[in-house]
C-alpha cells in the first residue's frame, strides 16, 4: 500500500509541475501580448501593451499639416480603442483555455467580468438559503 500512495503521491505533483509549468507559460505569453493600430493614411500609429496601456504614439510629420487638433485627438482614442480590442482579443485567447469549466472568459474577465465567478457558492447549512445568515 506504500508504493501505491508513493505513486499517487509522485503523479499529483507531476500533475501540480506541469500545471505551474502551463501557467507560468500562459504568464509569459500574456506579458508578451500587444497590438498596433494604424490610420489608414499613416499618419497616426498607437501600440498598446498587454494591460491596454498605450506605449507609443507615432506621429508623421505630416499630421500637423492634415489634421487640427480635435481630429488628432479623435484619431489617436479611436486607434487606442481598436489596438485595445485587438489586445483583449489576444488576451482571451490566451486565458480561455485555462477557464474553469462552466465559466466564460466573457463573464469573468471581460469588460464586464465578475471574479466572484471564481469563488464558490456558500452552501445552505442545516436548511438556510444561501445568502441567510443563521439567527441567533
Amino acid at each position: 500500500m506504500r508504493a501505491e500512495f508513493r505513486a499517487s503521491l509522485e503523479e499529483l505533483m507531476d500533475d501540480y509541475s506541469k500545471q505551474v509549468g502551463r501557467l507560468n507559460e500562459m504568464q509569459r505569453d500574456l506579458d508578451k501580448v500587444s497590438a498596433t493600430a494604424t490610420r489608414p493614411d499613416g499618419l497616426v500609429t498607437v501600440v498598446v501593451g498587454p494591460r491596454g496601456q498605450v506605449q507609443d504614439i507615432r506621429l508623421d510629420p505630416r499630421v500637423y499639416r492634415r489634421l487640427d487638433s480635435d481630429e488628432l485627438s479623435r484619431a489617436i482614442m479611436q486607434l487606442i480603442g481598436e489596438a485595445t480590442t485587438d489586445v483583449s482579443e489576444q488576451m482571451k485567447k490566451i486565458m480561455t483555455p485555462f477557464m474553469p469549466e462552466g465559466l466564460s472568459y466573457e463573464t469573468t474577465l471581460g469588460k464586464d467580468g465578475d471574479f466572484t465567478a471564481f469563488l464558490p457558492k456558500p452552501s445552505a447549512a442545516s436548511g438556510e438559503e444561501p445568502g441567510e445568515e443563521a439567527k441567533s
